[in-house]
């Protein structure tokens, strides 16, 4: 659907668009609003006003050219317009205009490209000074456009210049790169070279960035620079960088030349492949240089730098660590000669960085493997000292220079001292020669005891080793003392162990001898009856005597096991007792009472001493019984004459009651005292024992006086008698 009049009249006079009418002679006829603003019109009379009018002196000849060519092709000719005009403010305009005749009348349509035309006047300039052009590919249609500026640097035009066959060779090898930056939609970036008629060669550098959409490349924007001068500046740099790399040939090297105005660093190939840098890198800022120093080392770098710098005299040195291309850090030593200006500031510095590291490494090793040496020699369990064949201290350990310096008051770092009179005077008899014996080249081992300034005794192990030169001569003597005082001690451990274990061989046998002894004489006491009361005929009156044997039998036999039970059953025990609040003298006296008898069968004096406060304590009275009378068995069993007391008393002070059961029995060994509580453990031994029993009674004693929270100790002299005091607490 086409625009009426009316509409297309609107929108003429409102699009941006420059619209004009003109005769064939160039004057102007009809023009819309935005022409009219544009071209000025305002302020000129129309009727007579030409467009030639308009223009500037430059362009007016191009504008009549344009009018004769439009004449010339009739109806069908269209011609493009570029013009300038001053407005009245004394602005340059740029308007692009396209022509046509029709039937008479030349009809335009323009804009204003003054914006693109400054670019494109600063683009010019710019490619004339850096020597590039532009290009621009289209892939859908396979063209490719060169800008003027392109023409211009390649003088495609000039003849004079180049070969036409030079040209043509290289935009065909322009077109197969293309192609492949088409398929691998990457940069493409490559120079060329192209001889002249006089024989010369210049370089181009060409540039393309390919534009992308949806992984397919839209066009490819591009440039072509001369870049003869720095390639020829850089092929005389590698020549003379190539000099210098034979002249440093034989050392890990490279070379550098630094501004010091700009701080700007020009480092050599071979200084770039050192390090890592990028190789087409030639010009690096000394910042970027210092983040390469390993971290440890910039600080201490940069103020030897700081003060090398502004030090007099030309020359300069440095060292660090630089980072390499594989992330480690290598030693390097700096080198330099200072260019100076007339006020004797530094201005320029050319030097040589040496790769030391297989240098600074092997110090290192010596510094790290001495510093082991000495740390070996301070931390292990010797006293080592080395010795000249005088016998004079070369070394020692930090030790042994302590206990030198606190006794004789002699720093051996310091002092040359012969060793013989710094040492403990019980080494002194030997010392001779045992010295003189590794002076013959032999290893000598002795044993040293002596005593150190605390008062404890120390055992020593004393070796001298000879130390031979490279002459297979001996240069010094190593002595060193082990401490084997652990060892020693561990040896009479050892030795102890071997009597506790003889004696507890001793005390299995006694344990074995006691059990076999305590059931095998009732059970043979039974069984010697039981026969003769089978067998017996006569003598009736007999007969009760011997069942009185037997119960006698039945009841040492029941003891012995009711022993073995309760020993066996502490710990099931300690569960069910039965604490109750008892009186006791009672219970103290219910005891003394069954063994009455016993006491009266040997004419002991079997004495009872009450308290008349009447303490009372909190127990069971059942283990409290047991307890307290294997002691006054024991007592009357070990007491053959003399007396038997049992005594209790009331401690208020210490809210504690005492049992006291003494004797005037055999008494007990004092090595035997800390062994009495002990189970199974008697006096006497074996078969040919004095007296009977297990030897369990005051072990479980002690232990159900302890379950009572109370406490059992023991008093006694061979032949004089034996003291048990049971402690319990008093209900308060």
């Amino acid at each position: 659907m086409s625009f009426n009049n009316t509409e297309f009249e609107f929108l003429i006079d409102k699009t941006l668009l420059l619209f004009i009418t003109l005769r064939e002679d160039g004057k102007i006829l009809k023009v819309n609003t935005h022409a009219q603003a544009i071209l000025g019109l305002e302020t000129h009379d129309q009727s007579t006003l030409y467009l030639q009018d308009l223009l500037v002196e430059a362009d007016k000849e191009t504008c009549e050219q344009l009018f004769n060519n439009l004449k010339n092709d009739g109806s069908a000719g269209l011609q493009n317009l570029r013009f300038n005009k001053f407005t009245e403010h004394q602005h340059l305009l740029t308007l692009k205009f396209n022509f046509v005749l029709q039937n008479d009348l030349i009809y335009g349509i323009g804009i204003d490209s003054t914006e693109e035309n400054e670019e494109h006047i600063a683009l010019h300039t710019l490619s004339k000074i850096t020597s590039t052009g532009a290009w621009h590919y289209n892939p859908e249609n396979d063209r490719i456009f060169f800008s003027r500026e392109f023409h211009e640097v390649l003088h495609i035009q000039n003849d004079n210049t180049f070969c036409k066959s030079e040209i043509k060779k290289a935009l065909e090898t322009m077109q197969l790169r293309i192609k492949e930056v088409v398929a691998s939609k990457e940069v493409l970036d490559y120079e060329q070279t192209i001889i002249t008629k006089d024989k010369k060669e210049r370089f181009y550098r060409v540039i393309g960035k390919p534009i992308l959409h949806k992984n397919q490349v839209l066009f490819i924007n591009g440039t072509v620079s001369d870049v003869t001068e720095r390639v020829l500046n850089l092929l005389q740099l590698k020549k003379n960088e190539e000099t210098k790399r034979l002249a440093l040939k034989g050392i890990r090297s490279g070379l550098f030349d630094h501004d010091l105005t700009t701080d700007l660093v020009f480092y050599s190939k071979e200084f770039r492949k050192m390090l890592g840098l990028p190789l087409n890198q030639e010009l690096v800022h000394e910042l970027q240089f210092r983040k390469m120093i390993h971290l440890d080392d910039v600080k201490e770098a940069m103020h030897r730098h700081t003060k090398a710098i502004q030090n007099d005299g030309h020359l300069y040195f440095n060292h660090f660590r630089l980072k390499q291309k594989d992330d480690r850090y290598r030693f390097y030593e700096v080198y330099g000669y200072r260019k100076k200006d007339e006020n004797g500031k530094s201005v320029r510095m050319i030097g040589n960085l040496i790769d030391v590291h297989e240098r600074r490494v092997n110090e290192q090793l010596v510094a790290e493997n001495q510093s082991r040496l000495f740390a070996m020699i301070n931390n292990g369990f010797t006293y080592t000292i080395l010795l000249d064949t005088e016998g004079r201290i070369l070394m020692a350990d930090k030790d042994t220079n302590t206990i030198i310096k606190r006794d004789y008051g002699i720093d051996t770092t310091n002092d040359l001292t012969h060793f013989i009179d710094v040492m403990p005077v019980n080494f002194k008899n030997s010392f001779a020669h045992e010295f003189n014996e590794v002076l013959k080249g032999k290893v000598v081992k002795k044993e040293i005891e002596r005593s150190t300034y605390k008062g404890s005794t120390q055992w020593l192990e004393s070796k001298y080793t000879p130390i031979f030169n490279s002459e297979d001569q001996i240069g010094s003597v190593l002595v060193s003392f082990h401490d084997i005082t652990e060892f020693k001690n561990a040896e009479i451990s050892i030795k102890q162990a071997h009597i506790k274990e003889q004696e507890l061989s001793d005390l299995k046998s006694n344990i074995l001898s006691n059990f076999s002894h305590e059931i095998r004489t009732p059970l043979n006491g039974i069984i010697t009856i039981i026969n003769l009361l089978l067998n017996q005929k006569e003598f009736p009156e007999d007969k009760q005597k011997l069942l009185q044997h037997l119960e006698e039998s039945k009841d040492r036999l029941l003891e012995t096991m009711d022993s073995l039970s309760r020993f066996s059953e502490i710990d099931t025990i300690r569960e069910f007792l039965q604490f109750k609040e008892i009186d006791l003298n009672y219970s103290v006296e219910t005891s003394y009472r069954e063994y009455k008898h016993l006491a009266k069968a040997k004419n002991l004096t079997y004495i009872l001493n009450l308290e008349e406060k009447c303490p009372r304590v909190r127990i069971d009275e059942t283990i409290f019984r047991i307890a307290l009378n294997n002691i006054i068995n024991n007592a009357i069993k070990y007491t053959n004459e003399g007396s038997v007391t049992v005594t209790i008393l009331k401690m208020d002070k210490v809210n504690f009651a005492k049992v006291i059961i003494t004797d005037t029995g055999i008494g007990i060994k004092n090595e035997n005292l800390e062994k009495i509580f002990d189970p199974f453990i008697q006096e006497s031994f074996g078969l040919n024992r004095q007296y009977e029993g297990t030897g369990i009674g005051l072990s479980l004693s002690k232990s159900y006086i302890e379950l009572l929270g109370g406490t059992i100790t023991v008093q006694s002299k061979r032949n004089k008698g034996t003291k048990f005091i049971i402690n319990l607490p008093l209900i308060i």
